[in-house]
């Protein structure tokens, strides 16, 4: 064998991002080219492996790329791990010295070269089978993050159009620059969180994906949503804790568990290797698609020159194209058309141990180039052919013109733009400091290259074909926004969005380009947080309804196609007003946030939380079978619902109430199923709260009616549809006139409505206050009338008061505008208020009852003995009449508890000072024993029912001529 060997240069990451690679690839270069050597060699000569670290960068990479080339005079060239230093030195080293460079590691499909070479996966050969399956098995909603950088942009792009063709739906999207940093992480968790994805799919590189993974399941989010990577790896998991690892799903080339003769064989020599301790997971040595990309590299490189039967490039060019090799994955077969391997493909899952269990093999895949990198893909041409200009980017220096440069520093004292001059072939001449800055180069890597290199792989050649063509052409200047937006390419491989111009000169009978551009990241972040809460809640980070309601159609669409249903749930909080009023708006945004907190951990994995508004949430759920999930669910959420919180150091539960709805694409549209729950929900309501329905076609109609109710009391009062009904309250002892309630009745075209039925929806759509107002207008007029009629012996009048009027800042203003326009008497007008309304804000409450007690009006609690008052409270506010709730009445004469409470309550209200009514009373039995327990007065049916104003003004005629 000569002594003069043929030497592979080799670039693994020794340190940086994905540095953990480094030491295994090292491994199989070394297992790779023993083997050979132990053979005998190469046409007779022995391989020799220099190894240079890569440093896991662009401008590392090159310069390990070119010391291999340069220095150590290698014969061809193995790596890189990360697509950004892989596209770098495929450009500026291995084209344009004519060196074979092999690839061992899975990216995009960006590169098209003559002496390029990739041994491993596209995204085709990763993604078109694993994205079917994870669909089938997990649904249709995918969220794709990943580094800021051609692989994982180049490599989603290919999963979306498989999505897309599914039917499937992206429900998030995020890129982020390499070396990401916490806060980075927590804000796209979040948004994974809210999103409802069926799966997630992360596509960073190394260190970046481990954090990832951590937070991932610190945050809860694995039991939430599938994952699948095309890089998740023995190596990977070796550096996760087992509660992190297992469970994930990797898509590959290659796993250690492949069943292979070579694979065997390899795993042997791995193990005694002085260097290894053991196989994982009992041991230090891993292999991955990596390692085994490069063992599958150097030996396709030894075949090639024994085949050729030399090292001269075109030789070991043209070898390479017809190579078949047995690895450890399967067969390889390099594809000469495109110059990417046919590979084998493997769906797996980490077990708790960190090793990988094989859930199916798709075999050997065809190498196809992602639509973005097919358009004008350059054709591999020999070396006697003129290389394109795309891949020559470090071309010899144009030889100096004073006049150019003078010219070019004019520009360069007038602008704070990145300017770059170029020749009519476009090779730099200049750059300014701005242009140095934004794309990461030095002058001297600046001068003569390419200018396409600043653009991303799929868009040079088009770029190429637009400057020739702007160089050809008449127009001598492109103004910015002419050119629309264009996207930059950093040396370390990152995008950024921009805006450019481009002009022309002629100088020495050449053209001379002058491009500016603008980094317009900046401003697209500002479009994109524009978009987000143009689709999301600002408080929560729900989906908001224009969102939810996207979804919900596309979920209702997918139906068609899968023969489930989807489910809505719609969430309203009881009683939510009054923590909000209570306790102020920053205490009700707590609870909002809490809320959907607490959605976020009940929902199923795939499922949707919004919040419409309000108090109002909604979960979308898809792929339901039996509506025993929904009912579950329901459960869930309700109870979850009643555990206690902490709020300004008090404890409060806020209770809900649901609707469910569920249906077909076929059945509903988005709007109708959202609108059947909301009317399932509002049954919940009407029957008690803190409960979930069922939507029914009856709820419908229910619904309907209710809408119409709210919509005829909104006209009630301009049409004179309100009437007042006015119940006397006599002296317990005597059965005289003392006072009397005046009771609202609503007369509209259909028929009279019950208070029962519209006095609620009048509170819950704010209706209330303007109709309290009608009510409390026509009191004063009648006592004014009352007054007149029968001085100082006129009864007085009470009226009921709403707990949303007494939320109300200015009903004292206009209470005293109205008594002073009537000349109603403030001491003959009694308010009548609900215990529970009483005390659902006592601080605010306090407030407006003092007030209007300052008018000159008692207060008297209506119901009382229902509510949930304390005598401190009561004794806080300025109450001076106490109603006994007629519950109480009722059971006077039958039940001897209810007498019990009745005299307690009769004895408490004289200890205060307060006078007692008695609700209800309907039988003469009844009334006999309230005058034993000597309570004040009476107020019922036995006396008197509710009567028209001129019936009341009839009877109070009678009685006071009889006396």
């Amino acid at each position: 064998m000569s002594n003069h060997p043929i030497k592979i240069g080799l670039m693994p990451p020794l340190t940086g991002l994905v540095e953990l690679y480094g030491p295994e690839i090292c491994y199989a270069a070394e297992i790779a080219v023993a083997d050979i050597n132990q053979q005998g060699g190469v046409i007779g000569r022995p391989l020799e492996l220099v190894i240079e670290d890569d440093g896991s960068m662009p401008e590392t990479a090159i310069a390990a790329a070119k010391k291999l080339v340069e220095h150590h005079r290698c014969d061809a060239i193995i790596g890189n791990l990360l697509s950004n230093s892989r596209i770098a030195v495929a450009s500026r080293i291995a084209e344009p010295n004519r060196v074979p460079y092999l690839n061992f590691s899975f990216y995009e499909g960006s590169i098209s070269g003559r002496y390029f070479f990739s041994y491993s996966a596209l995204p085709n050969q990763q993604i078109s089978a694993m994205i079917p399956y994870m669909v089938r098995h997990y649904g249709h909603k995918i969220y794709f993050a990943g580094n800021n950088y051609e692989w994982p942009r180049g490599s989603i792009d290919a999963a979306k159009e498989v999505l897309q063709q599914l039917g499937g739906e992206v429900v998030g999207e995020e890129y982020l620059n390499i070396g990401v940093s916490a806060f980075e992480i927590e804000q796209l968790l979040s948004g994974v969180a809210r999103s409802g994805a069926d799966i997630f799919v992360p596509y960073f590189a190394g260190s970046d994906q481990i954090t990832l993974l951590k937070r991932f399941v610190e945050r809860g989010l694995k039991e939430k949503m599938a994952v699948v990577m095309g890089h998740y790896d023995e190596a990977m998991v070796r550096l996760l804790p087992q509660q992190v690892r297992s469970g994930f799903y990797s898509c590959n080339s290659y796993f250690m568990a492949v069943e292979t003769p070579r694979n065997r064989a390899y795993l042997q020599q791995l193990a005694s290797h002085p260097k290894v301790k053991g196989l994982w997971p009992e041991g230090n040595g891993v292999m991955t698609n990596f390692g085994e990309g490069t063992y599958t590299c150097v030996r396709a490189y030894a075949q090639a020159v024994a085949m050729a039967g030399s090292t001269e490039s075109e030789a070991v060019v043209a070898a390479l194209e017809q190579g078949v090799i047995d690895s450890c994955q399967g067969e390889v077969r390099m594809d000469s058309e495109t110059h990417h391997a046919w590979v084998n493909s493997y769906l797996a899952r980490c077990r708790n141990d960190g090793t990988f269990e094989l859930i199916e093999s798709f075999g050997q895949l065809p190498p196809i180039i992602p639509q973005r990198y097919q358009q004008h893909r350059a054709l591999h041409q020999p070396a006697s052919a003129a290389i394109p200009s795309e891949l020559t980017t470090v071309l010899p220096r144009p030889g100096s013109d004073s006049s150019v440069e003078l010219i070019f520093g004019q520009i360069l004292d007038i602008t704070d733009m990145a300017v770059i001059a170029t020749d009519e072939e476009g090779r730099v001449l200049q750059a300014n400091r701005g242009a140095r800055e934004l794309f990461g180069y030095t002058m001297d890597e600046f001068i003569g290259m390419s200018v396409h290199i600043l653009l991303p792989p799929n868009l040079r050649d088009f770029h190429q074909q637009a400057f020739k063509s702007f160089v050809e052409g008449e127009p001598m200047q492109l103004r910015m926004g002419e050119r629309g937006e264009i996207t930059g390419y950093r040396q370390d491989g990152t995008f950024f969005p921009a805006q450019a111009s481009i002009s022309k000169f002629r100088n020495s009978g050449r053209w001379v380009m002058v491009a500016s551009m603008q980094d317009i990241s900046a401003k697209k972040r500002a479009e994109e947080v524009l978009l987000w809460r143009a689709t999301h809640d600002p408080l929560t980070r729900l989906a908001n309804r224009s969102l939810i309601k996207t979804r919900m159609q596309s979920a209702l669409d997918r139906t068609e196609t899968s023969g489930h249903q989807v489910g809505v749930l719609f969430i309203d909080l009881d009683q939510f007003k009054l923590v909000n009023d209570t306790y102020g708006h920053d205490a009700g945004d707590q609870l909002l946030i809490r809320v959907a907190n607490i959605l976020l951990e009940q929902v199923r994995a795939g499922d949707i939380v919004a919040r419409l508004g309000g108090d109002e949430f909604v979960v979308l759920c898809e792929n339901i079978t039996h509506l025993s999930v929904l009912e579950a669910l329901a459960e869930q959420v309700i109870r979850a619902m009643r555990f206690p919180f902490s709020l300004g150091g008090q404890e409060l539960i806020c209770t809900a109430s649901v609707g469910v709805a569920l249906g077909t694409g076929g059945q509903f549209s988005a709007d109708e199923l959202l609108r059947n729950a909301d009317a399932a929900m509002y049954y919940s309501k009407e029957q008690g709260r803190d409960a979930w329905s069922l939507f029914s076609e009856d709820l419908t109609d229910r619904a309907r009616s209710r809408l119409e109710m709210i919509n005829g009391l909104r006209r009630a009062v301009e049409r004179n549809e309100f009437e007042l009904a006015y119940q006397p309250i006599v002296v317990a002892e005597t059965g005289e006139i003392k006072g009397a309630e005046a009771l609202l009745r609503w007369y509209p075209p259909g028929g009279s409505v019950s208070p029962a039925q519209f006095i609620p929806l009048a509170e819950e759509s704010q209706l209330i206050i303007s109709i309290g107002r009608w009510v409390f207008e026509r009191v004063c007029q009648m006592q004014a009338r009352l007054q007149q009629q029968f001085g100082e012996q006129a009864p007085y009048l009470s009226v009921n008061l709403s707990k949303v009027q007494l939320n109300c800042d200015e009903i004292v203003t206009e209470f005293a505008q109205i008594l002073r326009e009537t000349g109603a008497s403030p001491r003959s007008i009694l308010l009548e208020l609900t215990e529970t309304s009483l005390f659902s804000d006592v601080e605010k409450n306090l407030a407006v009852l003092r007030g209007l007690n300052r008018l000159g009006m008692d207060i008297a609690v209506d119901d009382f003995g229902t509510g949930y008052s304390s005598l401190l409270q009561l004794l806080k506010l300025p109450i001076s009449t106490i109603k006994i709730d007629r519950d109480f009445i009722d059971g006077i004469d039958k039940q001897h508890d209810a007498r019990l409470v009745t005299s307690a309550i009769i004895k408490m209200g004289k200890a205060l000072n307060k006078s007692l009514i008695a609700e209800g009373v309907e039988t003469k039995t009844q009334w006999l024993e309230l005058c034993v327990l000597q309570c004040d007065a009476i107020q019922g049916f036995y006396f008197y029912r509710p009567m028209l104003a001129d019936e009341f003004l009839t009877t109070l005629t009678h009685q006071f001529d009889k006396s």
